[in-house]
């Protein structure tokens, strides 16, 4: 599978287009320490989303981690050390998967090494989770006032639409579901238009 690197900025910006309802991503990290990335994430997704974020560490028991998801009281959750994590690990997560469903999203932090074995050993949690796994870029800064511009161009280009025109889209609930439209509402600060 191919895996887009992407910044913190990014990755804040593709969650903000996202709709809501049990939308789980993978943060891929070359960082050992991943406790410290998934702290940096909770209080980061917190003031984006405005939502309350939860921290569960993935243990050996399969079972006790589902039964964590099921009763963490936060919209948002995200999962880290599954260091310990082998093939039955995987294959029972994955099996239990429709238990797995939380109000807004799930941010699953892993090892280059633990993804692999996920994407080997949890098929259908993998195409749940779709094109949204993402290697992490470390020590990544929010994008410049310029990055945003030249992503905004790209955006254009892409679509044929200028930004009036998306955000007249947006307003009269007519703007396509992909996701780069929600990308471009957020680059605009328009974040209110999103899933109008």
């Amino acid at each position: 599978m191919n895996i887009k690197s992407i910044s913190i900025d990014e990755f804040l910006q593709r969650i903000g287009s996202q709709p809501n309802g049990n939308i789980w991503s993978v943060l891929v990290t070359s960082n050992l320490d991943n406790s410290k990335l998934a702290e940096e994430l909770e209080e980061t997704l917190t003031i984006f989303t405005e939502c309350e974020v939860g921290i569960i560490s993935a243990d050996n028991v399969v079972d006790n981690v589902v039964n964590e998801i099921q009763q963490a009281s936060e919209e948002y959750l995200i999962i880290w050390n599954f260091e310990n994590w082998d093939n039955h690990h995987w294959r029972k997560f994955d099996q239990m998967r429709s238990r797995l469903i939380k109000q807004r999203g799930v941010v699953l932090v892993l090892s280059e090494k633990i993804v692999n074995k996920m994407f080997v050993d949890a098929p259908n949690l993998v195409s749940w989770i779709g094109a949204c796994v993402y290697e992490f870029i470390e020590d990544s800064e929010f994008l410049t006032e310029e990055e945003r511009q030249m992503r905004v161009v790209e955006l254009q280009q892409w679509s044929g639409y200028s930004d009036a025109q998306v955000l007249e889209l947006a307003e009269s609930e007519q703007l396509p579901p992909d996701p780069e439209y929600g990308e471009w509402l957020v680059l605009l600060n328009r974040e209110d238009l999103i899933g109008r």
